[in-house]
């Protein structure tokens, strides 16, 4: 012992305090926590990704209960009643919005929201740009626009990143996320919950302004053109006798 062991080493080590270490190798790493958009509960989390659904939801709801396409009165133009209608339907669905997010922010018990004047106006924002999409998707194609507009809610509930982030979701649905309305808009609200990041309201102002600039051109575009060819197609749909 005497011959292999270093006598200082031994000493040093007997002074040592072993709870003292013991405690370091338990914790080596001391971490503080600082949140920097807190909420108190997972409610609060998932208010921007329902609030958003059932806005869209609404606007499903307005295109099977009114009429898309009213009798032609006084020679009005194709374009002139897709413009008309579609400020009725804008009306109707940022009444529904309004309702959507005043009751989400003042009276759902539980439900924080640090801005919600802001959730409010975003809410108003995503409501405008949804009713463009869905009812210039009815308006071009009818019945096969209305399964469309469902297809695409489907798709955004999956791709959006509402419920799970993108980088946990799979590879097509992460491909899909850039290219989905959702994406934007439930991020627009989520700013309003938590805390606003204007560069990044700015962002996603922009992008949802785009997807209803594209659906306005396709339907100002296109709407004379197709309405011969859809008129065809609901006559035959008619005498098919399987669909209204």
């Amino acid at each position: 012992m005497k011959s292999e062991t270093d006598i200082n080493e031994l000493i040093h080590l007997l002074k040592q305090d072993p709870q003292a270490k013991g405690a370091f190798l338990a914790h080596p790493v001391d971490v503080k926590t600082y949140r920097l958009f807190p909420l108190p509960n997972y409610g609060s989390g998932m208010n921007p990704f329902y609030t958003v659904l059932a806005i869209w939801v609404g606007g499903l709801l307005l295109v099977s209960v009114l009429v898309i396409d009213p009798f032609r009165e006084n020679g009005n133009t194709a374009r002139a009643m897709y413009i008309g209608r579609l400020l009725t339907f804008w009306t109707l669905n940022l009444l529904q919005a309004f309702v959507v997010t005043v009751g989400a922010a003042m009276f759902l018990p539980h439900i924080f929201i640090r801005d919600p004047h802001w959730f409010v106006m975003f809410g108003l924002l995503a409501g405008m740009v949804f009713t463009v999409i869905i009812f210039t998707l009815v308006s071009l194609f009818g019945n096969v626009g209305k399964a469309m507009a469902i297809i695409l809610l489907v798709l955004q509930i999956a791709g959006a990143g509402g419920t799970y982030p993108v980088e946990l979701i799979p590879p097509f649905f992460r491909l899909l996320n850039p290219w989905l309305p959702f994406t934007y808009a439930i991020d627009l609200m989520r700013e309003a919950v938590g805390g606003i990041v204007w560069e990044n309201v700015r962002r996603d102002v922009v992008r949802l302004c785009l997807f209803a600039v594209a659906a306005l051109l396709a339907g100002l575009s296109f709407q004379a053109p197709l309405s011969r060819w859809m008129r065809v197609f609901k006559e035959k749909v008619a005498e098919s006798k399987l669909f209204h």
